[in-house]
């Protein structure tokens, strides 16, 4: 025997239903939207998007980025050549084309009078001392170690250099000549340093040595006065 559903009460309809409170969680701010992103982002964005479309039209304009770039090089090496009278990194210097407050001015005497010395070539370095003014000062411990004071050697008779400092002459061996120094004094005259690093064969092995010459020049690269400073062995 089946009993009837209990009569459902109807809904008082002057009766409002409960509205459900829902409680909104404060949302956490993103860290790309903080302020010192978006600083950051406003002084970089920028940057980035004019890579961005430069890297785009090299892209579509190959050939004429191409000619740019040339263009770029060449006056760049231009300058530097006219300011330092140097090829781009080095290419082609010369070492004893002396540079001093960005004028140029020749050393070729110089490089001249040092490379016969080296190879022992007495005609070079008699026609070179003829312009040299003064005598070459040499410091004592060299020629003669007994001595207090320098000794000085006609630059026209070179033959005393060539026996003491000579390739061909002695056993030692000039390993690298660097122009470790160039300025000019108030008289326009030009004061370089030239180091020679050398080695020598003994009974207990190689050794080295270091000379220091000292050039007195005029503004045209005529030697005027030489001597050397110092003939001493590396540290």
């Amino acid at each position: 025997m089946i009993s009837p559903s209990p009569a459902q009460q109807k809904p008082d309809r002057g009766v409002k239903p409960e509205e459900k409170k829902v409680k909104s969680t404060p949302s956490r701010r993103r860290t790309g939207q903080t302020p010192a992103a978006l600083f950051v982002k406003a002084i970089f964005r920028p940057i980035f998007k004019g890579i961005y479309y430069l890297l785009r039209a090299i892209r579509n304009n190959k050939l004429a980025t191409l000619i740019l770039i040339i263009v770029f090089l060449g006056s760049g090496a231009l300058a530097t050549y006219v300011v330092t009278r140097t090829a781009p990194l080095g290419i082609g210097s010369d070492q004893f084309h002396f540079q001093v407050n960005g004028k140029g001015f020749n050393g070729e005497h110089v490089k001249n009078w040092l490379y016969a010395l080296r190879d022992g070539d007495v005609a070079t370095m008699s026609l070179i001392g003829q312009e040299t003014a003064q005598y070459i000062e040499l410091v004592s411990s060299v020629a003669n170690p007994t001595s207090p004071s320098s000794v000085s050697i006609d630059p026209r008779n070179p033959t005393a250099l060539i026996g003491l400092f000579s390739q061909a002459k002695t056993h030692l061996t000039w390993k690298t000549i660097t122009v470790i120094g160039v300025s000019s004094a108030p008289d326009t005259t030009l004061d370089s340093f030239v180091e020679v690093d050398t080695s020598s064969s003994g009974p207990g092995g190689n050794v080295g040595g270091i000379m220091i010459w000292h050039f007195v020049t005029a503004p045209n690269g005529t030697i005027i006065a030489i001597s050397l400073v110092s003939f001493r062995a590396p540290l």
